[in-house]
Formats: C-alpha cells, structure tokens, sequence
C-alpha cells in the first residue's frame, strides 16, 4: 500500500509589504526566520531615483504621518522568480516569488541629522507551499500581524501526490 502525500499551496496575489529596516520581504524572511535562498532569478525593468514630496500617508504607518516630508525616492520595478525554503511550527515551508515586483525605498527627514528609511514592496503572486496547511496558516497569521501585510487575494489550493 503506498501512501499519499497532500501538498498545500497558499497564493497570495498582490502583496503589499513596508518596513523600516529590511528592503524586500524575501531578505526579512531570510534574515528574521532564517529561510534559505534556493533560485533566484531578478531582471529589472526599470529604475527611477527622485527627489519629490509625496504624501507622507502613502509611505508612512499611520501613527507618523506628523513626520516631515519625504526627501528622497528610489524606485525600481522587476520581474523575478525566487525560491526560498524554512522551517515554521517544524513543516517545511518553501515560498515562491513570481511576477512583478514594484519596490520603493523613500527617505523621511525628522530633524536634520535624523534620516530614516520607508521599504516598500508590491508583489504581483506569493506562492507558499507545505505539507502542513496549519503550519501556512500560522506562518502568514505570523506574517501579517509582524508586517502589516497587506494582500488583495488569499487562494487555498490541495495537490495529492
């Protein structure tokens, strides 16, 4: 008799992820829950560097949007296809980064020698897969309570293997 696996995929389209410290959510999940980078593939199309106001709402969490304006802009828009691999409530989770990426990192000036950094990353498709739904479950509950994710569109899909 042999046995069945079930694979579980999470689709996750149109993501919208801002910090302050970690430029892409790619680099955050390698640096803060020690993924694995496996494939990475990343063609930019277009690069674009500014220095104009925007509205602080756009680019800020709500409670700062007292702060001054933003300074600086830089902006770049890619396609890429990644795959990153870690462990999450002991399941093996492996997310995979396809499509379009828009990311933007603006300088905010609070005084003149205090100057930080706003990461934002748009993604047009998230694919996180596992043998455990429950451990996908908790990792993007985990994911969207530590970020703030913003995601348009949360499909659950089932594949026995």
């Amino acid at each position: 008799m042999s046995s069945h696996h079930e694979i579980v995929v999470l689709t996750l389209k149109n993501l919208f992820y801002r910090h302050t410290e970690i430029g892409t959510l790619t680099d955050f999940l390698v640096e803060k829950y020690g993924f694995k980078k496996i494939e990475e593939y990343d063609h930019d199309i277009y690069e674009l560097k500014d220095m104009e106001q925007i509205d602080r709402k756009d680019i800020l969490f709500e409670e700062e949007t007292k702060a001054p304006i933003v300074i600086e802009k830089v902006g770049t828009k890619s396609s890429t296809d990644k795959i990153i691999e870690g462990n999450y409530l002991g399941e093996v989770i492996k997310a995979y980064v396809l499509g379009e990426i828009n990311r933007t990192e603006n300088v905010v000036e609070i005084s003149a020698d205090e100057r930080y950094p706003v990461y934002t990353a748009e993604y047009q498709m998230i694919k996180l897969v596992s043998e455990s739904g429950y451990a996908l479950q908790g990792f993007l509950e985990k994911l969207i309570i530590d970020l703030g994710l913003r995601i348009e569109s949360i499909n659950w899909s089932f594949h026995r293997q």
